[in-house]
């Protein structure tokens, strides 16, 4: 096991002090080893301007190691009911840290795994410790009252009364999730009816969740995007918006239309046989197949959507977008490599035959839709390429 991070004292109110190791924290409750008697109400003195009063919880715990509830936490420049992300820091190692020596004990072979998996642990306990209770506050008769929490949270408080209302009339929770007037918070209000007049608003502000879980989701999708331009050599490119609205938009358009019934697709085919420039017939049956296959799975998985072919030098680019609900993360990979693999929510068999015909394919997809790219180069441009 690792050294602890911390020594401390425990201090009670005649001023006698107790030495305590700690063992485990979050920023609520400190996990002690300490023979200071349980129950009982002591001080820990942090830094200087920093110092927490706590007391031992009687029934966590055995032995000298017991759980010390924070009742108060005293800064320079306030008191709050938890310790601030900051000041957890200044007590505990980092994640990393203590995963790697946690487990640089075992055989080497199983290290990497169990790393893996206890920061995937610590990144959801991460996730929950940075949901933090605003307020708790009752309503009646048209007006709150504080009853805990954060005091000098600027809530929305408009828009928790059109919630509080909502709740009491339809005697049933109601919830929001709303964003600050300055854009520099969210709150998730729940209301919820006691009678007919009154009810109780609970204020959690998950700026801290929305942030940490958008940077989980960036490096999952990181790490599909290499995953994938690995396994395809580099042809099959994940994409955010801003990536593919400039693949959307880059050359001069050919042809375009929608696809809402299956009798449109027969049509879509002709119009970019027409459209298309001079080509062989094999790359001019390649296309109009993938363009079959792309506005099949639009159809089929999100009810429609449309088409459009740009050609960029010696490039011909078709384009197709729907506004479905997406391919889920835990799917990417094997809606996208694994061939006959198709969920409600994938791209079916479909696309790995797009992927065995265009040279180069741009995937964005997400809750508000899917938007594919394939591009279909000339043989020169592909030697260059290779």
């Amino acid at each position: 096991m690792p050294s602890p991070p911390v020594r401390i004292l425990l201090e009670d109110k005649h001023g006698k002090q107790y030495p305590a190791q700690l063992l485990v924290l979050n920023t609520t409750e400190f996990g002690l080893e300490t023979e200071a008697p349980v129950p009982g109400r002591y001080v820990i003195r942090l830094q200087e301007s920093l110092w927490v009063e706590v007391a031992g919880v009687p029934f966590k715990g055995k032995n000298n190691v017991h759980v010390f509830e924070i009742l108060c936490v005293h800064r320079k420049q306030g008191t709050a009911l938890r310790l601030s992300n900051e000041e957890y820091q200044l007590l505990s190692r980092s994640a990393g840290e203590l995963v790697r020596e946690i487990s640089r004990h075992l055989p080497e072979h199983l290290q990497d795994l169990v790393r893996e998996k206890l920061l995937a642990e610590v990144e959801k306990s991460e996730l929950i410790n940075a949901l933090k209770v605003g307020k708790v506050m009752k309503y009646e008769g048209g007006r709150f009252r504080y009853l805990s929490g954060q005091a000098d949270l600027d809530l929305p408080m408009e828009e928790a009364e059109k919630l509080m209302r909502q709740a009491i009339r339809q005697a049933e929770h109601r919830r929001e999730v709303i964003i600050s007037a300055d854009g520099q918070k969210v709150f998730d209000l729940h209301g919820v009816p006691f009678d007919h007049r009154s009810g109780g608003l609970l204020a959690f502000d998950i700026t801290e969740v929305i942030e940490k879980e958008r940077r989980m989701h960036q490096q999952e999708m990181q790490a599909y995007r290499e995953a994938i331009a690995a396994v395809t050599g580099g042809r099959l490119y994940l994409m955010n918006g801003e990536e593919m609205e400039k693949v959307v938009s880059e050359g001069i358009e050919l042809a375009r239309g929608e696809v809402w019934q299956p009798h449109d697709i027969p049509e879509a085919r002709r119009a970019i046989r027409e459209a298309l420039p001079v080509l062989d017939s094999r790359r001019r049956h390649a296309i109009t197949l993938c363009l079959t296959e792309a506005l099949t799975n639009a159809l089929k998985h999100a009810g429609g959507g449309c088409w459009q072919a740009r050609q960029s030098g010696d490039t011909v680019r078709i384009i197709v977008q729907d506004l479905g609900p997406g391919i889920k993360t835990s799917e990417l990979a094997r809606a996208t490599l694994m061939q006959h693999y198709s969920t409600k929510n994938s791209l079916g068999c479909g696309f790995t035959l797009m992927l065995y015909y265009a040279d180069y394919l741009y995937l964005n997809t997400g809750p508000s839709g899917t938007n594919l790219g394939l591009d279909f180069v000339s043989t020169d441009r592909l030697k260059q390429d290779q």
